[in-house]
C-alpha cells in the first residue's frame, strides 16, 4: 500500500471525508465517508505529526480539501459552510462535464505541491511528481502569463494560509519567467525552477504557522530557519534528487553569492541563486503575516532593486520590475482621483498598469469594476497599497475576465 502525507491542520470539526485517513503504518483511523464529530476526535488527529491517505484516492482527497477551501474563500463564506461547498462541487453536472477553469487549474497544481513538500520524509516517486507540477505550472504559465500572475499574487497579499506552496508556486513562475529575459539555458531552468518550488521543503509546516503566529519565532523555531536550507538539501538527496544544481540552490538560497564583474558573466550555480533570492526576498515582503502587515509593492520593489549600500540597481531587481511593473498585478493602487483599483496586468510602462476600480472615492465598492488603461485615461498611481487596507473581497474568476478587454483597450 503506497501512502502519501496530509496536514492534520486540513481537518476540522464536522467534516465528511473524502478519503480514508490512515497512520504511518497503514492503520486505518477514520474510514472514507466518516464524519469529524466530536472535538476530541479532532483534536487526536491533529496532535499527529502527519496522517496518511492512500496515493490512488490522494488526488481526489486532497483536491477535494483544497477545492472546497477555494471556493470557501471565493465566496466568503464561514468554515462551517466548509462541507456545502464541498458537496456542491463534487456533485456539481457542470462541473463534471465543463473544462476545469484557470482558476481551478492553479488550485489544484498549489494543492499538490502543498501534499508532495508535506510528504517530503515519506517520499514516493517524488522526483517524478515535482517534475510533472514544474511542467504544469510552465505550461500554465505560458498559456496565459497575466492570469497566472494576477491569481497568485492576489493570493499571496491577500491570505495567510497555505503560506508555504503558494510562496513556493509563486517564485516558481517568477522563476520561470526571469529565465527568459535572462536567456538560460532550458537545463538551466528547470533546476532554477524546481529549486524554487523545493526551497523551504525542510519548513513547509513550520513556514504555515509562521504565517498565522501573532509572535516571533521561538528560539527552537529560530534553530529550524537557519537550518532549512542544509536541511532541504539533505531530505530532496534522500527523495532521489540527483541534480546538483538543484541541491547546491536549494542549500544556498540563503547565502548571498559574492560574484565580481558583470552579473551577465557570472558562474551559472551564483546567476541562479542570485536570481531565486531576489524572488524569495520580494514575494516574501508583500506576503502578510499574522504577526505584520504585507509591505506595499512599491516597498518591496525598492528593498530589491536598489543594492544596499550601493547606488547601483541590482540586474534582477529591475528584471523583475520590467516584467511586472511597480505594481504587480493582484495588488492595489490608490489612483489620483481617490479611487482604489486592484492592478489586472502591466502597462506599457512600468508606472501605468492596466486597471480595475473597484472602490469610489468615498470608499464604497463598484458595482461595475471600471477598467483603465492609466497611461491612456489620465490616471496615475498615487500610492500603492497593503491588501489589509482594502475593504473588498473579490471574485477572481470576475477579475479574470476583465484582463482581455483591459488588454485590448
Amino acid at each position: 500500500m503506497d501512502l502519501i502525507a496530509i496536514r492534520p491542520e486540513q481537518l476540522f470539526l464536522g467534516m465528511t471525508l473524502r478519503y480514508t485517513l490512515r497512520d504511518e503504518n497503514g492503520k486505518i483511523l477514520l474510514i472514507k465517508g466518516q464524519t469529524i464529530e466530536y472535538p476530541a476526535q479532532l483534536q487526536g488527529l491533529r496532535t499527529r505529526r502527519a496522517i496518511y491517505v492512500e496515493i490512488d484516492e490522494s488526488d481526489e482527497g486532497v483536491r477535494a480539501v483544497m477545492s472546497g477551501i477555494s471556493a470557501l474563500n471565493l465566496a466568503g463564506a464561514p468554515i462551517k459552510d466548509f462541507s456545502k461547498y464541498l458537496s456542491m462541487r463534487k456533485t456539481s453536472k457542470h462541473d463534471e462535464h465543463s473544462p476545469a477553469t484557470i482558476v481551478q487549474l492553479w488550485s489544484d497544481i498549489e494543492a499538490k505541491l502543498g501534499v508532495l513538500l508535506g510528504s517530503i520524509r515519506t517520499p514516493t516517486e517524488f522526483v517524478e511528481r515535482i517534475g510533472v507540477l514544474e511542467e504544469q505550472t510552465t505550461q500554465l504559465l505560458t498559456q496565459n502569463s497575466d492570469a497566472a500572475l494576477f491569481l497568485l499574487f492576489h493570493r499571496a497579499v491577500t491570505h495567510y494560509g497555505g503560506y508555504s506552496a503558494l510562496h513556493s508556486l509563486l517564485c516558481g513562475c517568477l522563476t520561470c519567467a526571469l529565465s527568459r529575459i535572462f536567456l538560460l539555458e532550458e537545463e538551466q531552468r528547470v533546476s532554477l525552477v524546481r529549486a524554487a518550488l523545493t526551497m523551504n521543503v525542510a519548513m513547509t509546516h513550520l513556514q504555515d504557522l509562521l504565517a498565522l503566529q501573532k509572535t516571533a519565532p521561538t528560539p527552537p523555531q529560530r534553530r529550524d530557519i537557519d537550518r532549512h536550507p542544509t536541511i532541504g538539501k539533505e531530505l530532496l538527496e534522500a527523495a532521489g534528487v540527483t541534480d546538483p544544481v538543484w541541491l547546491e540552490l536549494v542549500a544556498t538560497h540563503h547565502t548571498a553569492p559574492n560574484e565580481p564583474g558583470n552579473f551577465g558573466q557570472w558562474p551559472v550555480v551564483p546567476k541562479l541563486n542570485k536570481i531565486l533570492q531576489t524572488v524569495d526576498r520580494y514575494t516574501a515582503a508583500m506576503s502578510p503575516r499574522k504577526s505584520r502587515i504585507g509591505r506595499t509593492a512599491r516597498d518591496s520593489v525598492r528593498s530589491v532593486v536598489v543594492r544596499e549600500g550601493s547606488s547601483k540597481h541590482d540586474e534582477v531587481g529591475t528584471a523583475l520590475v520590467s516584467l511586472l511593473g511597480l505594481s504587480p498585478p493582484g495588488t492595489f493602487v490608490r489612483l489620483s482621483n481617490g479611487e482604489i483599483a486592484v492592478v489586472l496586468r502591466r502597462g506599457g510602462r512600468p508606472a501605468e498598469p492596466v486597471i480595475a476600480s473597484i472602490l469610489n472615492r468615498s470608499d464604497d465598492v463598484i458595482a461595475e469594476p471600471r477598467v483603465r488603461d492609466t497611461a491612456r485615461d489620465g490616471l496615475t498611481i498615487e500610492s500603492t497599497l497593503p491588501a489589509h487596507a482594502v475593504r473588498v473581497s473579490l471574485n477572481p474568476e470576475s477579475m479574470l475576465r476583465l484582463i482581455p478587454r483591459g488588454y485590448s483597450q
